[in-house]
């Protein structure tokens, strides 16, 4: 599987609304995604999944943040993008990282990938 950036990061819209229900705080998709480059996954130069990744500065370092991705089943999409986003991490310095979700198969695929849970989020809706 390949990874490029976008051609038309409008295209790849319907995969990333895949992520859209899983949103640890609830934010639309264009929240969760402003200011990201769009990149898609290719197996046998078919478009099959499309994540995206923004570059934080913050006061403790560097940080590449995943908003969304989403893809069809059958491929290993999280393995591909884990490596990707690690060498773009490398390639421009960032400490860490990040993505927000409440996928339970996500949380325990990233740890087998050497990631760390690092908070939580506790909510409860309004009386």
């Amino acid at each position: 599987m390949t990874v490029r950036l976008a051609v038309n990061p409008a295209a790849a819209l319907p995969l990333l609304e895949l992520a859209e229900p899983y949103a640890v705080t609830g934010e639309t998709l264009a929240e969760a995604i402003a200011g990201q480059a769009v990149f898609e996954l290719l197996a046998d130069g078919e478009v099959v999944g499309a994540f995206t990744l923004g570059v934080h500065d913050t006061a403790s370092g560097r940080q590449l943040h995943c908003g969304a991705a989403g893809g069809l089943p059958g491929y290993d999409l999280a393995g591909t993008m884990t490596r990707f986003a690690e060498h773009e991490a490398n390639r421009i310095g960032a400490g860490q990282l990040i993505t927000h979700t409440r996928r339970p198969g996500l949380v325990r695929r990233l740890k087998r990938e050497g990631y760390q849970i690092a908070g939580y989020i506790m909510t409860k809706a309004s009386p």
